[in-house]
């Protein structure tokens, strides 16, 4: 079986595991292809390394809302400006990590600061014709509102990365081009929501993930999360949705290729 991990933060720091050793690890477990996404301009130029060295590796570049406090007014203009450019590189196929975040912002001005933000960069994306990746933590009413009026909905997909929200608004993103992406969230123990919202997804909508080095699987609980645990999160999905494993695995790495604009073969 050949899996996508369409969101692994191969920059991050796997506790002394090398690069090569977390994607020689990923191959041996059948994940074949990788989005690495850049969440802040500072590592940019790294993913955009990193991707350059492996093959099936590709690349995300964006500004993450928990990353907007950290940077001034200038330093995000400048970002915004270099960004367009950066984006014309080989084996970069999305915007992001971009969204709204109102877990880690409660203030007014700072959830404003994120969505406009937000908002350059899904001007990017329309204008730029690449998907955008999405993460939306406890602000989905006001992402929806959002990207219901936006330009970007009509000109390409968009990738609801680690999907948090309930099943009944699957059918609302997945109706305004959206794919929805499962993480290791979807295993633990005593998640409901997350679960539900699974089944619910339309087969053609469907795409999983790690997030590693984030959001590791039950019962794989030691951290750091790897890009080789993508197949447990498949066999949890496949567990939920009532098929077999190769079923998620093929219907998966055929949406996550549609969904980046990449070919299959």
């Amino acid at each position: 079986m050949k899996w996508f991990d369409t969101h692994c933060h191969l920059d991050a720091d796997y506790g002394g595991l090398s690069l090569d050793e977390l994607v020689n690890r990923a191959r041996n477990a059948g994940v074949q292809k990788i989005v690495l996404p850049a969440v802040a301009p500072e590592n940019w130029e790294t993913c955009l390394s990193i991707a350059q060295r492996f093959e099936g590796v590709y690349v995300a570049l964006g500004i993450h809302p928990q990353c907007v406090r950290e940077l001034g007014d200038s330093e995000i203009s400048a970002a915004l400006s270099d960004l367009p450019n950066l984006l014309r590189s080989d084996r970069v196929v999305a915007v992001g990590e971009l969204g709204i975040d109102h877990r880690f912002d409660v203030e007014p001005q700072d959830r404003l600061r994120q969505e406009s933000v937000m908002l350059a960069q899904l001007d990017i994306a329309a204008e730029l014709r690449l998907p955008p990746i999405i993460h939306c933590l406890d602000a989905h009413g006001r992402f929806q509102e959002m990207w219901a009026n936006h330009p970007c909905r009509k000109a390409v997909h968009g990738i609801m990365h680690s999907y948090s929200g309930s099943a009944e608004l699957v059918g609302v993103y997945t109706k305004q081009n959206l794919f929805v992406s499962y993480s290791g969230a979807v295993t633990w123990t005593g998640a409901k929501r997350v679960p539900k919202a699974c089944s619910a997804t339309p087969d053609e909508w469907l795409l999983v993930e790690t997030d590693a080095p984030y959001q590791p699987p039950h019962p794989l609980e030691d951290a750091p999360n790897r890009p080789d645990r993508t197949p447990r999160v498949g066999e949890v999905v496949a567990h939920l949705r009532g098929v077999d494993v190769e079923t998620v695995a093929n219907l998966t790495w055929a949406n996550a290729h549609r969904a980046f604009g990449i070919s299959s073969s």
